[in-house]
């Protein structure tokens, strides 16, 4: 066992610097079987028939949304394409998990990571190199969760706080009631999306690595003291119109 502990830890050291990871020490890798897949459980997880028996496989160095998260329906969704029911699977396990290959050679743990709809998490070794390859495919071409074009993703809810400043700042404190209640609530709005970045935690930051969400939370901090000033000049504004 102390073997699979030390190769455990020179993993962790090689990607700590880039991404956050769970580790979990696993066993060696157990002999490959050939499956049929039953139905895909969540994000993360197939049913999958080996003989008589139907077993819950969960993918090794996946880390995909929760039912709760971002993104889970659309993980969900590409890892049931890609594992329609009946489709033959090769399953290599490495302890309590398991790389799931369709015959064509295709590893879709790696495929679910490289679509940015899951982030590679450290709870075994094989696989773990090709886990981070995908991810930073996925990053470098703002896929998935490292996506700004994504409402609920770290950087598109940094997106949505700026561009709602921006909005704001530029709407003259002239205009129509219905003007200036628009461009007060839309800054409320973007506080209210400042508020929730105060609790970070979950796979939406786990996406993103340190150093980028230092750069994604200076953006942040500098329009904040727009939104607050802008909120109050238009609601004082619009309670004196008569």
């Amino acid at each position: 066992m102390l073997p699979n502990v030390f190769l455990m830890a020179a993993a962790v050291l090689a990607g700590a610097a880039s991404s956050a990871y769970v580790v979990t020490v696993v066993d060696r890798p157990q002999p490959v079987v050939v499956s049929h897949v039953v139905r895909v459980v969540d994000a993360e997880t197939v049913e999958v028939r080996e003989g008589d028996r139907t077993t819950a496989v969960k993918l090794v160095n996946v880390a995909a949304p929760a039912a709760d998260e971002c993104l889970h329906a659309e993980a969900r969704n590409l890892l049931t394409q890609l594992l329609p029911e009946g489709t033959q699977v090769t399953v290599t396990r490495e302890g309590p998990f398991a790389a799931l290959s369709t015959q064509d050679g295709k590893l879709v743990n790696a495929a679910l990571i490289g679509e940015g709809l899951a982030v590679p998490t450290v709870n075994g070794i094989r696989f773990l190199g090709q886990a981070k390859e995908a991810n930073n495919s996925a990053v470098e071409k703002r896929k998935g969760l490292h996506s700004p074009d994504v409402p609920c993703t770290l950087p598109g809810q940094v997106r949505a706080i700026t561009e709602a400043a921006a909005v704001v700042e530029a709407q003259p404190l002239k205009g129509s009631r219905a003007e200036l209640t628009v461009a007060a609530d839309t800054a409320k709005t973007a506080i209210g999306l400042v508020d929730q970045l105060a609790k970070p935690g979950g796979l939406t930051w786990d996406a993103v690595a340190p150093v980028d969400q230092t750069v994604l939370l200076a953006k942040v901090t500098k329009v904040v003291p727009t939104l607050y000033r802008k909120e109050a000049e238009l609601r004082n504004v619009v309670k004196g119109l008569k």
